[in-house]
């Protein structure tokens, strides 16, 4: 899909950003460029919409020489995301996102279907959103408008240049899993640069880790979790996130029961970082829609880690208990009467809503009780 050849970029101060380098990047993947600063990692990607030229080298797009492209009909058939949004604070939402299907000549009925499509895809009401301005809306609200305006135009290549970065950790998650999400949906081909390794892992399809203008290792995250190419990329990386020392016990004290969700197509690596990272002992599988698709626990992790063929899919339990929203606490309470049971996922409208402890259920009807007899003194 696109493809560098011994690119390099040298300034005229004699600063040599980038020094020969060459990859792939596959159709419909999610690919990171991720390196210190200063490493080439923007340059890199502003290299594939010609906001930088290289000095020497080539770079295609599905076979074609981007030099013989006319850079601005090249960028209008690329959608582009930064970390500042570069929403036009004259115009509504709707005018954002339309402005490249309106460049692009599209009859005015199909890219006002186009905004309430894309609206509705990132769950905020057309009726609602789209005659606001973009100073009533909070960051995170930006930075969808921000992601769905690149999408307008149906773009086959997306690139994003930390767009997540300036918001706060809660909304950045949020926003993270929306574009996991969404590339379930669209499956483009996006180009996204961070400087965050968690983010990195839990977005990418494959990550490139670059120092001084080099590209020093592309692999899958489970890979590059499980076989770092040097000691940079392990300094990088991260001892904590690295599982060289995966026979250490993470201490049952520290976990918390929260619910914490998997795709089924991670690998083992990758999965077992995640159990370290949020110190749980399991992890429950959820498809694109958040339903959930089975569970895999510590020590089934353990137990097949070395198969390296072996996704979260191949070794997760289907067979799970689990409690639906409407039922009633005397009926959730004889789940965990089991005595075997310490944690349950929680069903709602077919998708994961979150989880009940032992701990949960325990105070629940404790409440429950004190609040019958407030009501039953009163009477």
């Amino acid at each position: 899909m696109i493809e560098f050849k011994e690119v390099t970029k040298k300034y005229d101060d004699g600063f040599e950003a980038l020094k020969g380098i060459s990859f792939e990047i596959k159709a419909g993947e999610l690919f990171s460029l991720i390196g210190p600063s200063g490493c080439g990692k923007t340059t890199t990607m502003k290299m594939i919409n010609r906001l930088i030229e290289p000095t020497s080298g080539q770079i295609f797009i599905d076979g074609e020489d981007i030099k013989k492209k006319n850079p601005v009909l090249l960028r209008r058939n690329i959608g582009y995301v930064i970390q500042q949004i570069g929403l036009m604070p004259h115009l509504t939402i709707a005018e954002n996102i339309a402005l490249v299907p309106k460049l692009k000549k599209w009859p005015k009925s199909k890219y006002l279907k186009r905004v309430d499509e894309l609206l509705d895809l990132v769950g905020m009401d057309p009726a609602v959103f789209k005659n606001r301005y973009p100073n009533e809306l909070s960051g995170g609200q930006q930075q969808r408008i921000g992601v769905i305006r690149a999408l307008a135009s149906d773009p086959p290549i997306i690139l994003m240049d930390e767009p997540f970065s300036a918001l706060d950790p809660i909304t950045r998650e949020q926003l993270q899993d929306e574009l996991l999400k969404l590339q379930e949906e669209i499956k483009k081909t996006i180009v996204f640069v961070t400087h965050d390794m968690d983010e990195a892992l839990k977005l990418s399809s494959r990550v490139a880790i670059m120092r001084e203008g080099r590209v020093i290792q592309i692999d899958t995250p489970d890979r590059i979790l499980r076989h770092p190419k040097d000691q940079f990329v392990r300094e990088f990386i991260g001892e904590k996130r690295l599982n060289s020392k995966l026979q250490e016990p993470i201490a049952v004290d520290l976990m918390q029961k929260r619910i914490v969700t998997i795709e089924p197509h991670r690998g083992l690596a990758e999965a077992f970082q995640v159990v370290r990272r949020e110190k749980v002992d399991k992890l429950f599988v959820a498809g694109k829609n958040r339903e959930l698709l089975g569970v895999v626990t510590l020590e089934d992790l353990m137990k097949h880690y070395q198969d390296e063929s072996k996704t979260i899919a191949d070794i997760m339990k289907t067979d799970v208990l689990k409690i639906h929203t409407d039922q009633t606490i005397g009926e959730i309470a004889e789940f965990f009467a089991r005595g075997d049971v310490n944690a349950i996922p929680v069903i709602g409208e077919g998708k994961i809503k979150g989880l009940i402890t032992k701990s949960s259920i325990i105070q629940g009807i404790a409440e429950w009780k004190q609040n019958k007899e407030v009501n039953d003194g009163a009477r």
